[in-house]
């Protein structure tokens, strides 16, 4: 058995993103899918909050890395920020897909998915 997975998706968060001058002028939307490992076995034994992963605060944290940081490469955003929220809220995996729609006109979407970290197992299991 793997580790629980918490996830988020469909975060749009507006970001200034891209090559091109006028990229760099305007704010374009982002969407967001985020599967982060997480033992949720002491959060739901407990039913406390503090010992869950905050889907808010996880929410929140993306919206201002985003929005505060200015990248060319959607493959620089999304690498920099699983680092980010991994070091922030101490998850050993997460899988992250951004999308960028309507970038590409033939396209009705593009973007990147990665994964950074260990999905460990949980104790007890192999």
């Amino acid at each position: 058995m793997t580790m629980d997975k918490v996830f988020i998706h469909g975060l749009k968060v507006d970001a200034v993103i891209g090559v091109y001058d006028w990229e760099k002028q305007v704010r374009q939307p982002l969407v967001f899918d985020l599967e982060m490992a997480w033992d949720i076995r002491v959060a739901a034994a407990t039913d406390d909050l503090m010992h869950a992963l905050n889907y808010q605060a996880v929410s929140e944290f993306v919206e201002q890395f985003v929005r505060e940081q200015h990248f060319q490469l959607l493959e620089s955003l999304i690498d920099r920020l699983a680092d980010a929220l991994r070091k922030e809220f101490g998850m050993p995996w997460i899988g992250l897909r951004v999308e960028k729609p309507a970038v590409v006109p033939q396209a009705r979407v593009v973007g990147l998915y990665i994964e950074r970290g260990e999905l460990p197992t949980q104790p007890g299991t192999r």
